[in-house]
Formats: C-alpha cells, sequence, structure tokens
C-alpha cells in the first residue's frame, strides 16, 4: 500500500529551510540553523527506511528504480545550481577563487564534497566558509552516500530474516557513540563524514515503527507532537551556542523531529499553506541560497549585510528557488523517458559538467580571463610562492632557472614568502633557488607540530633536512612562524620552553652546516593582528566587485614589541655560530609605521603572510642585507 504524502513533513523541511536560510545570513537569533540539515537528515531517513521496506514487503523493490527515481529528484536541480554558480564564477571570482569553485564544482558532482571539505579542514591555508561558494553541498553528498547504501542493507537484512529496526537502532547507535568519541580527535571529521551521521538517518528510520505504536491512541499523538513541537523549538533557543559540536548537539533536535514525524498530529501551522509551499521547495531554496549569498557577499562587500542587502538575498533566494523548482526541479522528477535514456542523459550530464569543472581547475581557473590591468594587479596581490617558476612535487624554483649557485628555503610559510622578495635578487646574480610549498609546518630538527597534521610535518621535516644537507646550495635561509613555536609571554615555563627552541636552531644549523655553507634566520615577522582581512575580494575579477576596506599601517612600536622575545631567542641561538646572520622583518620593513595597504595594493594577504607586492617591498628594503649575505666569500 503506498502511502500518501505527509503534507506535515513538508511544514518541516520549511522549518528546515528557513533557519538554515537565516543562519547563512547571520541573523541575530538564528545561531541553531545549522541543525536545520540535521533535521533534512531524519526526514530522509524516514521517507527514504519506509519506502524501501513498504516496497520489499511487497516484492515490487527495484535496485535501478531505486537510485533512478533518486537521481531524478536530486541531480537535474543540482547540475543546474552548480552550472549556474559556475558561470557566475567566471564572470566576477578572480582564478584563485575560480580554481577552488572549480574544485568545489567538480566534487559535488561526484558527491564527494563533504570529504573535499574534511580533508581540506585542516590544511594551512585552507579558505574560511565565505570563500567557498559551494560549501553547501557537503550536506548533499553525504545525502547521496545515503542513498547508496542504505537499500543494499536494508535488502541484505531483509534477505536474511532479520530484525531490520534493530539492526537500524544498533547502527544508529554505534554511530552516535563513534562520533561523541571522535569529536576531540577530529571534529571536522564528525561533522563532514557520513559514518557519524547515521544516527540522524537511523532515528528517522525508527521514527516508523514508532509511527506504528502511536497510530492507534489519537491523543497519544496530539501529546507527543506537542512534546516534540516544543523540544524541537526549545533546542534550537540553546544549541546555537555550541556550534563547535554541532555533529553532536545536533542529537536533541534529531529526537525531536522524528517523534514529531512519528506522532503524525500536525499544528496547523505545519499545515499552513505557504509554510508547506516553503516545504516542497525546499530543495531548491537550499540548492540557491548560499551560492545568492555568497555572490552578494563577495560583489558588494559589507553592504551584503545591511537590512536592504539582506532584504535582497532573502529575495532572491525565493525567486530563484521557485524558479529552479518549476523550471527544473518538478518536470525532471515527472520525466517519462524511457530508462535508458534517463541513465545516459544523467551520466553525460555529469561527465561533461565534471570534466569541464576539472579542467578549468587544472588550468588554475584560467587567468587569461583576467584583462591585462587585471592580471598584473593579481600577480602583485596573491602569495610568494606565485613567484616560482617551476613547482614539482611540493618543491618551487625560483630566481634563476639556469643558475650554477642555489639558497635553500627553510620552514614553513613564513619563509616561503620570502620566494617573492628574493627572486629578483636570485636572477640578477644567476643564482636558483629552492623552497618546499608545504605550509604550517616546523621543520627544525626535533621540534614536531602538534595536532591532525603532526604526521605529514614529520615526514616534510625528515625529507627536507637530508635534502638540503645534501645540496650543493651554499645559502641556506630560514624561517618559521615562531609565534608558535616560542612562549611569548613571562609565565612558567617561557624560559624553558624559548631555550629548547633555540638549541633546536642551532643544531639544525649544525647538521646543516659544511664549509662554505652561509646562513640567514628570518625574526619574526610584522603582524597587523588588528586588521581584518578579505582574501577573497583583495584579488581582481574579469568584473568589478567593491574592494575590501583598506588597514591602518600597523605602529612600528607595536611591531617591535610583538617581536621582542623571538628576535632575542633566536639572536642567543645564532651567537655561537659562525657564519649565520639574523634578520629583524621588523627593523626593515617599517619605518614610522608598518604599512598594510600601500597606493592600493595589499601588502599583507593575513595577519602575517606578505603578498606578492609586500614581498617585494620587504625585498627591495632588505637588499643590503641580502647582498652581504650572498657575497662570495
Amino acid at each position: 500500500m503506498e502511502r500518501s504524502h505527509r503534507a506535515d513533513i513538508d511544514g518541516l523541511r520549511a522549518i528546515a529551510v528557513i533557519i538554515v536560510i537565516l543562519f547563512h545570513l547571520k541573523i541575530s537569533g538564528f545561531e541553531a540553523g545549522f541543525a536545520g540539515v540535521d533535521i533534512f537528515f531524519v526526514i530522509s531517513g524516514y521517507l527514504i527506511t519506509g519506502q524501501i521496506l513498504r516496497d520489499l514487503a511487497a516484492r515490487r523493490f527495484s535496485l535501478s528504480d531505486f537510485y533512478l527515481r533518486r537521481a531524478r529528484r536530486i541531480l537535474p536541480a543540482l547540475v543546474a545550481t552548480i552550472a549556474a554558480t559556475f558561470a557566475v564564477g567566471w564572470l566576477f571570482l578572480s582564478p584563485e577563487a575560480m580554481r577552488q569553485l572549480a574544485k568545489e564544482a567538480t566534487h559535488g558532482l561526484l558527491s564527494i564534497s563533504n570529504v573535499q571539505y574534511w580533508r581540506e579542514a585542516n590544511d594551512y591555508f585552507n579558505p574560511g566558509a565565505d570563500r567557498l561558494p559551494l560549501l553547501h553541498m557537503w550536506s548533499l553528498s553525504l545525502e547521496v552516500q545515503f542513498y547508496a547504501v542504505a537499500p543494499l542493507l536494508l535488502m541484505a537484512w531483509a534477505a536474511a530474516g532479520r530484525p531490520v529496526f534493530r539492526a537500524i537502532a544498533a547502527i544508529g547507535l554505534v554511530s552516535f557513540v563513534l562520533a561523541a568519541v571522535w569529536l576531540a580527535r577530529d571534529p571536522e571529521a564528525v561533522f563532514f563524514l557520513t559514518p557519524f551521521r547515521v544516527f540522524e538517518f537511523a532515528l528517522g528510520a525508527l521514527a516508523i515503527p514508532l509511527e506504528a505504536r502511536l497510530a492507534a491512541s489519537p491523543r497519544a499523538r496530539v501529546a507527543v507532537a506537542a512534546c516534540g513541537d516544543i523540544v524541537l523549538l526549545l533546542s534550537l533557543a540553546v544549541i546555537g551556542r555550541m556550534q563547535a559540536q554541532a555533529g553532536i548537539v545536533a542529537l536533541v533536535p534529531c529526537l525531536a523531529t522524528a517523534v514529531i514525524i512519528a506522532a503524525n498530529a500536525p499544528t496547523s501551522l505545519m499545515m499552513a499553506g505557504p509554510v508547506r509551499a516553503i516545504g516542497r521547495a525546499s530543495y531548491s531554496l537550499y540548492l540557491v541560497h548560499w551560492p545568492v549569498i555568497f555572490f552578494v557577499r563577495f560583489i558588494f562587500g559589507d553592504d551584503a549585510q545591511t537590512p536592504a542587502g539582506l532584504a535582497v538575498q532573502l529575495g532572491m533566494t525565493a525567486t530563484l528557488g521557485a524558479l529552479l523548482f518549476a523550471a527544473v526541479e518538478q518536470p525532471m522528477r515527472r520525466l517519462a523517458w524511457p530508462r535508458w535514456t534517463q541513465v545516459a542523459g544523467f551520466a553525460t550530464a555529469l561527465v561533461v559538467c565534471a570534466a569541464l569543472t576539472h579542467a578549468t581547475f587544472r588550468a588554475n581557473g584560467v587567468v587569461s580571463r583576467l584583462p591585462e590591468d587585471q592580471l598584473a594587479l593579481f600577480k602583485l596581490q596573491g602569495f610568494g610562492l606565485n613567484k616560482c617558476s617551476r613547482t614539482v612535487d611540493r618543491m618551487c624554483t625560483f630566481g634563476d632557472p639556469g643558475g650554477t649557485r642555489g639558497v635553500e628555503l627553510l620552514g614553513d610559510s613564513y619563509v616561503q614568502q620570502y620566494v617573492a622578495a628574493l627572486d629578483t635578487t636570485l636572477k640578477a646574480r644567476g643564482m636558483i633557488g629552492h623552497v618546499s610549498t608545504m605550509s604550517g609546518c616546523p621543520t627544525l630538527a626535533g621540534l614536531t607540530a602538534e595536532g591532525p597534521r603532526a604526521g605529514v610535518c614529520a615526514e616534510l621535516r625528515d625529507r627536507e633536512l637530508p635534502r638540503i644537507k645534501q645540496s650543493q646550495a651554499d645559502f641556506v635561509v630560514i624561517g618559521q612562524a615562531w609565534q608558535h613555536y616560542l612562549d611569548l609571554g613571562d609565565g612558567p615555563g617561557a624560559e624553558a620552553r624559548n631555550a629548547d627552541v633555540a638549541a633546536k636552531l642551532a643544531d639544525t644549523i649544525r647538521l646543516l652546516d659544511r664549509p662554505g655553507r652561509h646562513f640567514l634566520v628570518i625574526g619574526g615577522q610584522v603582524r597587523p593582528v588588528n586588521c581584518g582581512f578579505d582574501q577573497l575580494r583583495m584579488l581582481p575579477g574579469p568584473l568589478w566587485h567593491a574592494p575590501p576596506k583598506p588597514c591602518a599601517p600597523m605602529p612600528r612600536a607595536e611591531a617591535l614589541a610583538a617581536n621582542h622575545t623571538i628576535d632575542t631567542v633566536l639572536a642567543q641561538a645564532i651567537r655561537p655560530l659562525a657564519k649565520v646572520a639574523l634578520l629583524r622583518p621588523t627593523e626593515v620593513y617599517c619605518d614610522q609605521h608598518c604599512p598594510v595597504v600601500e597606493n592600493g595594493l595589499w601588502l599583507f594577504q593575513d595577519a602575517g603572510h606578505f603578498t606578492v607586492a609586500g614581498a617585494q617591498r620587504m625585498g627591495e628594503r632588505a637588499a643590503p642585507i641580502f647582498a652581504t649575505f650572498l657575497a662570495d666569500d
């Protein structure tokens, strides 16, 4: 027997999509809007599990029909959204941002966005959420992964004659326990990856037997529904302050949603026509809302967060969502083409679109989209590694590619930015430079990183130190984000900690030393921490967008004070060593003030890293120091 349409579930969908949109618009009072996605997962668990079990019981379930129905439901609107986002990005985004969008689009088309965002969550230069135009695709990828596996498990359990709901409850419990245990170790995995979200789908599925038990008692259904409504509203009022544990704290609204579904006693609000209309179009609204928010913020900047800007974004989301629903989602769900025609059509669309987006990624966002003046600006506003003449196996080559004498840069991104500072000097002297392109890793002998990157950083250090020791280069530049490893306070343990890092620096220099080799240690970097950097909008695109507000220069005295401990510790560490010099960036870069923006050019891309323009300014001012360092014995 077919189940009739549950209009009240459309009401739940409406609540879910509304709170997600208002959360992403950063409207006060909707900080718990992240739970809207969890509500969707519970609804999917209920509907999909029920549909499959009914068809299995009636001996009419077809795996191919199930997947084809899901494809008609998901793919057309998804592909249309990605294509439209890609087209707008092509017109407005810088090559760097377009490359990011192309990567996101490819993974969205392949339904592995959640895996991408998890893998990149701990990258040192990982872009923030506001810089990811297809970030919301993570939940759709996760849902598709549920669709792929759920019917297979249900078919296997049904064929084996096992109690299906007990198995679902057991898997859901295991999923939740794993999420709770794993949260401290890798919160991004708990947020993005399917195994840690299975309990939410399981709660939806478990609403089915609960619904059967409540069916005979209308009073009980009304009471249970009222309790579910109250718990849902209260939980959404509370969990907004717990976003760091989003994958876990959503348990309460998920339970409340499952109870409301099981009670099947909708309130008049849930059944109101406008609410149900929003619910029916919730998928299309969800698809369009984040690209709308992303591009309005990107193009118009701070004006996007004014009341008028928020109203425009809501209006655009409603209009485009309704258009997508009416023109793509609904017609494609009723598609009556022959099965293999549908399969071929969906496969062709995915392959063609994924090939185009991946080609754009491989082409680094297609720099040729920029006019000449914008291209010149783009090159100056990028990071120093943009000056690499060649990059192979995470190794950047710069300076004179045919140079016979070499310079090695050892460290993290705080030394990588000196590629642009040294590039002109090395070319003038016929010298070649090399540096690893991996960021966020300490490379001193015995100094280890903490957290998820510890393993990969240890591999980098253990590869780089022997390589540089065997290198023919006579000059080695060492730089790190020293503030991450030194204790800049005056509390207990600071002196011992700093002495340990100083000893490791000295040990590293001794390890790499040989006759004729010289070392330059880069001291504490100027860090304009009070500036709000908008890296996405610093870079030009083919069409206009509002530039970010420039930051005031940092007072020289403030920069000197911030780096005093760093430069003092480093100076003491190298004092006993021969052929080792210390470059103090604050003393070289700053006059009375340390400029952040100059003549319209951003000299920093964040609070610690130069742009190419900033690195070149540093290179010009440090030219006498570089000349002394690189001079023949």
